[in-house]
């Protein structure tokens, strides 16, 4: 009795029989019904198939995404290439690592020697540029600048050179200090040789040894990062309304025309005030 149950339900759900053929000159003929149930998806073939209604973003959250999510990220983007030009990353090599070498004698007068070891990319970097540089002594004591010394030049050094005692060859810095009160001259003697990743400081006068020494350059990573950072919001405007068009997410190219459009304003406007002087 149950086995005549259970073939009568298998055989409700089992969809009506189609036919197809018939006399040689006669069309065929497809006939039949599909069980559909448009409000719960569910349909029955030999059972229940569940089918997941698809998601979509609204229109209003695309608008938004472009008209504010997008120019943040931005923002964000172009503050961190700002703040890596301005910390000198690519542009700037320095070392407090310095120890005590022999005296020298330069012109009858004994120096006290210093030894910066730079870090390993220091003598791939120095005078190598045909960009401004300059190579940085400076002497901090007492929560301020005692003294300070520099040569610099474009790929060769400005300064001019001394020979001490033992022939070698030293350049004579451009130096000054916060000291006059406590000493008989007004700016230190300050000489400088290089050797490799060493730099080698010379100091007399009885000023106080140097604590930092740093080179800096100026190097196309300078002004790149900058042309980077600006050059990503023309960018972004005319990609990304291209990107939301093509793929039928127009509120998202709207969202990223309307702020467009007011920057675009933003920056004619305070163009024009700086040329009238306003």
């Amino acid at each position: 009795m149950d086995v005549d149950v259970e073939e009568q339900n298998l055989a409700s759900h089992q969809p009506p029989s189609i036919f197809i053929g018939g006399p040689a000159k006669a069309e065929n003929t497809l006939s039949g019904t599909i069980n559909q149930n448009y409000e719960s998806k569910n349909i029955a073939v030999w059972g229940n198939n569940d089918i997941a209604e698809s998601s979509t973003t609204a229109p209003w959250v695309w608008f938004l995404i472009g008209l504010i999510l997008i120019p943040l990220i931005l923002s964000i983007i172009s503050s961190i290439l700002f703040a890596i030009t301005d910390s000198g990353l690519f542009t700037e090599i320095s070392s407090s690592n310095v120890a005590n070498g022999d005296n020298v004698t330069i012109d009858e007068q004994t120096f006290e020697v210093y030894i910066f070891t730079m870090p390993s990319n220091f003598d791939d970097q120095y005078a190598t540029t045909s960009s401004y540089w300059d190579l940085n002594i400076e002497s901090y004591t007492y929560s301020n600048f005692s003294w300070w010394a520099y040569i610099s030049g474009y790929n060769d050094v400005s300064q001019e050179t001394v020979l001490d005692d033992s022939g070698i060859s030293w350049y004579e810095s451009d130096s000054h200090s916060d000291m006059q009160w406590e000493t008989d001259s007004d700016n230190p003697n300050v000489y400088i040789r290089i050797n490799e990743n060493n730099v080698f400081v010379a100091v007399g006068d009885n000023f106080p040894p140097p604590t930092f020494a740093m080179y800096y350059w100026e190097g196309a990573s300078n002004n790149t990062l900058p042309f980077l950072a600006c050059l990503i919001w023309p960018i972004t405007i005319i990609g990304g309304t291209i990107w939301g068009i093509r793929t039928d997410r127009k509120p998202l190219a709207y969202g990223i025309l309307t702020w467009g459009i007011v920057a675009m304003l933003a920056v004619f406007l305070f163009t024009f005030l700086w040329f009238v002087g306003w």
